[in-house]
């Protein structure tokens, strides 16, 4: 009979390695461990955005602002998860700016303060993808809905979308959405010829070709 004081064979007991091996089994399982919780962090961050994103999807159809704060919520928390995803910073940043626009008569110090960080977050997400469109055109998206502080928020969207056309030159939404930016700020001319621009990349594209519907009468009228 094989004594129990002897070892099992091929193990080698704790007390016999030397302190470089403890050590290399300690980074193996620490490393192990670094690497699960971040797996976990960023899956949570994804659950956090997707929900982000289905309440701002409710908001659009609803108008209801209850919804509007859990997107805000939900888009924070993922943010402080992974702040690395220019994503979810960019979403972060047009929450902020909706709800600081929803906000700005009742409450206009803390409207003002979520403006503050909506433009922070759109300028990191573009930071941290310098040549990705959408972050230029989520940018300006935020500062047209933070415009009614400061008309020259306008006119940094329009800057913001000139970038995003430099990246993506044959996106037809780009153009349109200049003309619109110029149509605000009564530019009759600029408008024009960026509603044109969109038709010549799309030419089955109808709202711009609305938009010019709209404007030749107004020209025709000043003429």
């Amino acid at each position: 009979m094989v004594s129990e004081s002897k070892m099992v064979s091929g193990a080698e007991p704790v007390e016999s390695m030397t302190n470089s091996q403890k050590l290399g089994i300690l980074i193996v399982l620490s490393t192990f461990l670094w690497v699960l919780f971040s797996i976990g962090k960023y899956w949570l961050a994804d659950v956090r955005y997707a929900e982000g994103q289905k309440h701002t999807q409710f908001f659009q159809k609803t108008q209801n602002s209850q919804y509007l704060l859990s997107a805000y919520n939900n888009y924070s928390r993922a943010y402080q998860l992974n702040r690395g995803e220019p994503a979810i910073a960019s979403e972060y940043a047009v929450s902020a700016a909706f709800l600081s626009a929803a906000i700005a008569a009742k409450d206009p110090e803390a409207a003002t303060q979520l403006a503050q960080q909506s433009l922070s977050l759109s300028q990191i997400s573009i930071s941290i993808s310098p040549r990705h469109p959408n972050y230029y055109k989520s940018r300006a998206r935020t500062l047209i809905l933070l415009s009614d502080f400061d008309p020259k928020f306008l006119k940094l969207a329009a800057e913001a979308l000139a970038k995003a056309t430099q990246i993506s030159p044959t996106d037809p939404r780009i153009p349109y959405n200049l003309g619109i930016i110029y149509k605000y700020l009564n530019a009759t001319p600029s408008s024009t010829f960026y509603f044109q621009e969109s038709l010549r990349l799309k030419p089955d594209f109808a709202d711009p070709q609305a938009q010019l519907n709209d404007i030749m009468p107004l020209k025709s009228l000043s003429e």
